[in-house]
C-alpha cells in the first residue's frame, strides 16, 4: 500500500498552510479578544474555495475528496483551530443538503454554501438533549404552505453569521418524529441573543438560537415530504462527517503542539545546554511524535473510507476518540516542555490546550464514542 500524498495533495497542503500562516495567524489575537470570526477572512477563504473542497463540481464544489478535506482541516487547525471548527460546521449544513436534499434544494442552497456566500449552521443540540434525540423540544407545526417553528437550540456554531441553518425539530403531524428544515438566518423570529462565553475556540462564533413563530415554506423540508420524520436517520448519517472534521482538527493541534515543543526545547538553555539534550524532554517529544503519526494515519484512513463510499460510523467514532486524546496529551505534554512559561498567554500552547479540550466533547463526548466503537463488536 502507498500511504504517501500525491503531488497534487502536497501542493494543496502547502497552499493551505501558506494561507493559514499569512492570513489567519495575524488575526489570532484579534479573534481571541473580540471572540468573532472576521468577515473579511471568510471572504478570503471563499476565494480559496475552502468551503467547497469535498463537494462535486455540479453544485459549485471543487470536486476533491475527504482526504483533501482533512488535509485542509489539519493545516488550518495547526494555526488556529477556531477557523477549522467554523468551516467544519458550515460543511455539516451543506452536507445535510448535499446528501438528503431534493435536487431543487441542492441547486438553490449549495452554490451559496459552497461558495462561502452563505455560512451554514447545524442545529440539533438543546438544553435537555445531549446525545438523546428524543429529548428535542423545538417544534414544527404545518400551517398551510408554511412551517411555524418554535423552540430554542444551544451551542450553535455560526448561528450569528448570515446563511442557513439545518434545523432539527419535532414534526407535530408525524407524532413528534424529527424533521430537518432549512431555515434562513434572517427569517423573522430567528434570534441569537448573545454569544456563548467559552473556555476556548474563541474565534468560532457560538450562540444559542431562539425561534419564535419562525415561518418558512414547507418546501424547505430537507429532502421534501418523503423525508419528514426521518431527521434522526439524517442525524446519524451526518455526525460521522462532523467527527471526521474534528479528527482533522485534532491532528492539526497536535502538530502545532509538537512544533512548539520542539522549537522551545531547542531554544531553552539550562545548565549550559538546550533542554532538547535532556532525556526527559526527548521522551516527551518522542511520544508526542509517535502518537501524532498514528492519529494522522487513522484520520486519513477514515477519510479514504468515506471518499470511496463506505459507512464510517464506527471508524469515525474510533478515530475521533483516539485523535482527541492525542490532541489533549500533545497539548499537555507541550506545556510540560515549556514549564511555567506554558501558562502564559504569550505562548501558543496555552491556547492549544484550551482549544483541544473541546474535541473530547463536541460531536459526542468520548464516552459516547467508546459505546459506538464497542457496539460494532457487541451487537
Amino acid at each position: 500500500m502507498d500511504f504517501s500524498y500525491t503531488e497534487e495533495q502536497i501542493m494543496f497542503k502547502e497552499s493551505v498552510r501558506k494561507f493559514a500562516e499569512a492570513e489567519i495567524s495575524p488575526l489570532i489575537h484579534q479573534m481571541e479578544t473580540e471572540k468573532q470570526t472576521p468577515r473579511d477572512l471568510v471572504r478570503k477563504m471563499k476565494e480559496m474555495g475552502f468551503y467547497a473542497v469535498q463537494y462535486s463540481e455540479e453544485y459549485g464544489g471543487v470536486g476533491s475528496s475527504y482526504i483533501e478535506y482533512v488535509i485542509m482541516m489539519e493545516e488550518i487547525a495547526r494555526v488556529y483551530c477556531s477557523i477549522a471548527g467554523h468551516m467544519g460546521v458550515s460543511g455539516m449544513a451543506a452536507a445535510t443538503i448535499y446528501n438528503f436534499g431534493t435536487e431543487e434544494q441542492k441547486m438553490k442552497y449549495l452554490p451559496e454554501l459552497l461558495n462561502g456566500d452563505a455560512i451554514g449552521s447545524f442545529a440539533f443540540t438543546e438544553a435537555a438533549t445531549g446525545s438523546d434525540a428524543k429529548a428535542i423540544r423545538a417544534t414544527a407545526v404545518r400551517d398551510g404552505n408554511d412551517w411555524v417553528i418554535n423552540g430554542e437550540k444551544i451551542f450553535i456554531t455560526n448561528s450569528t453569521m448570515p446563511g442557513y441553518i439545518a434545523l432539527f425539530c419535532k414534526d407535530v403531524e408525524k407524532d413528534g418524529k424529527i424533521t430537518n428544515i432549512i431555515v434562513p438566518k434572517d427569517a423573522k423570529g430567528y434570534s441569537t441573543p448573545k454569544l456563548v462565553e467559552k473556555m476556548g475556540m474563541h474565534g468560532m462564533e457560538v450562540a444559542d438560537v431562539v425561534l419564535e413563530d419562525v415561518r418558512v415554506p414547507v418546501e424547505n423540508t430537507t429532502g421534501g415530504e418523503t423525508m419528514r420524520g426521518k431527521g434522526f436517520q439524517m442525524l446519524l448519517a451526518m455526525t460521522p462527517l462532523g467527527k471526521l472534521s474534528v479528527c482533522g482538527q485534532c491532528v492539526g493541534m497536535a502538530q502545532a503542539a509538537l512544533d512548539a515543543a520542539v522549537k522551545y526545547a531547542k531554544e531553552r538553555v539550562q545548565r549550559g545546554e538546550p533542554i532538547a539534550n535532556f532525556q526527559s524532554i526527548q521522551w516527551i517529544i518522542g511520544e508526542m511524535s509517535t502518537e501524532l503519526a498514528a492519529a494522522r494515519q487513522m484520520t486519513l484512513s477514515t477519510a479514504y473510507a468515506k471518499s470511496v463510499g463506505k459507512d464510517i460510523t464506527y471508524d469515525a467514532a474510533r478515530t475521533r476518540l483516539f485523535t482527541s486524546q492525542v490532541a489533549h496529551r500533545a497539548a499537555s505534554n507541550a506545556m510540560q516542555v515549556h514549564g511555567a512559561f506554558s501558562y502564559s498567554t504569550e505562548f501558543s500552547v496555552e491556547r492549544i490546550f484550551r482549544d483541544a479540550k473541546l474535541t473530547e466533547v463536541y460531536e459526542g463526548v468520548n464516552e459516547i464514542q467508546r459505546i459506538i466503537a464497542a457496539s460494532e463488536l457487541l451487537r
